[in-house]
């Protein structure tokens, strides 16, 4: 039994849905810009988005079923006056709410939105480490930066308690954060086995083939070229084994390298970006997530959604109020921490070794999907705009919105 759906907020005064104006650099495919695209089409509030630099795949799907997405237009001299015009669009807009999501969002939305006094400015970090943000490492430059826009903003939302430990070890004071989990759509994510096998047929894999499969960014921070080299070994030892990797980014060429020279270029498909990845899901027997720097991890939630036993290096998503073992619990052999190249091998083979050749899966914990499930992320986020919006009428004292 999923949380139920959350209760329409609804802006002060009038009784209408409350407007809320996302802003983000993209809406190509990525766990933060999935969580923007369930806010916009699957709450209760009149949302809408503003990108920075392109629509993207998700903004475009957005668009297709009806969403306001809007490109606001960021090449040559338009940068310069990206804050004014952003500023424009949002007095016309007047949404008692403008929610920030990334780094360029946060710099340039949370300036807008105050040029044009939106009553509550709200800011996801989805992406902080301990020395980088979204891959700008830490310096002091960028450390006061974020500082004083965090302050510009009214509150700022962290996607874990991990993410909100980084934040505090920027500078930002722990009262103006709080935690709202990632969500993710479980239903979408249910394993089909007619899905399995149509996914299968067309990446061309054999009927019997043993699938360890892994979603991201082709980026160092990932770890695939790690992965690569750990299970090399396991693809030499078992002919019917694949190694399946979704997404892009500048490694793509690097480990096709690496495959070709550890031999195993046959048993490795690295498919780019994918809209499909519920779909894709369904074609593996093992997730890998070699990260040892996730904020969230939500490709782990999401292969848990699926049924998968999941092999990961970190999942904050798991690990940080130590439900890890609870859920192992009721999903044997669902998880297996492993970090080192030896370790991930080891666990890997014995993932595929605990896996049905029919594609059965683990049963889905019920604590997961209450957890992370739409509902429940919907709701805390919609409920906190309604407290930040009537704490700041509480103090005004009068009542007005102040858009």
């Amino acid at each position: 039994m999923t949380a139920e759906a959350p209760a329409p907020v609804r802006a002060p005064g009038t009784g209408a849905p409350l407007r809320v104006v996302h802003v983000v650099p993209g809406l190509a495919p990525g766990g933060a810009e999935n969580q923007i695209e369930y806010l916009v089409t699957r709450g209760s509030t009149q949302a809408r988005a503003v990108c920075l630099y392109l629509t993207g795949e998700i903004g475009d799907r957005m668009a297709a079923r009806g969403a306001q997405v809007e490109l606001l237009g960021m090449e040559g001299v338009a940068k310069g006056t990206a804050v004014l015009r952003l500023a424009r669009l949002l007095r016309r807009a007047r949404p008692e709410v403008v929610h920030v999501h990334l780094l360029s969002a946060q710099l340039f939305g949370i300036l807008a939105a105050r040029l044009a006094r939106v009553p509550v400015v709200v800011s996801t970090e989805h992406s902080i480490m301990a020395d980088m943000l979204e891959g700008r490492p830490k310096t002091p430059a960028l450390r006061a930066t974020y500082r004083a826009l965090e302050r510009l903003a009214t509150h700022t939302v962290a996607v874990s308690a991990t993410t909100r430990e980084r934040l505090g070890e920027w500078g930002v004071d722990q009262r103006r954060v709080t935690v709202i989990d990632n969500a993710v759509d479980f239903p979408a994510l249910a394993y089909d086995a007619t899905l399995r096998r149509q996914a299968r047929e067309d990446l061309g894999l054999p009927a019997a083939a043993r699938v360890i499969g892994a979603v991201g960014r082709l980026d160092p921070v990932k770890r695939f070229e790690p992965l690569l080299r750990a299970v090399a070994p396991l693809l030499h030892a078992r002919p019917e084994a694949y190694l399946v990797i979704a997404g892009h980014g500048a490694l793509h060429d690097r480990l096709v390298e690496v495959a070709d020279e550890l031999g195993v270029s046959a048993q490795v498909r690295l498919l780019g970006p994918r809209r499909d990845v519920p779909r894709l899901l369904n074609a593996f027997d093992v997730l890998a997530s070699p990260s040892r720097d996730e904020t969230f991890g939500i490709a782990i939630v999401e292969g848990l959604a699926n049924g998968l036993p999941v092999v990961y290096a970190e999942c904050p998503a798991l690990d940080d109020d130590g439900l890890r073992p609870e859920w192992a619990t009721h999903v044997p052999g669902a998880l297996a921490p492993a970090d080192e190249e030896d370790a991930l091998r080891t666990a890997l083979a014995a993932a595929l070794d605990g896996a049905g050749t029919d594609g059965g899966r683990h049963p889905v914990p019920r604590a997961l999907e209450e957890r992370y499930g739409l509902p429940a992320m919907l709701a805390a986020t919609e409920g906190l705009y309604a407290r930040l919006l009537s704490s700041r009428r509480s103090s005004r004292g009068d009542g007005h919105d102040g858009a």
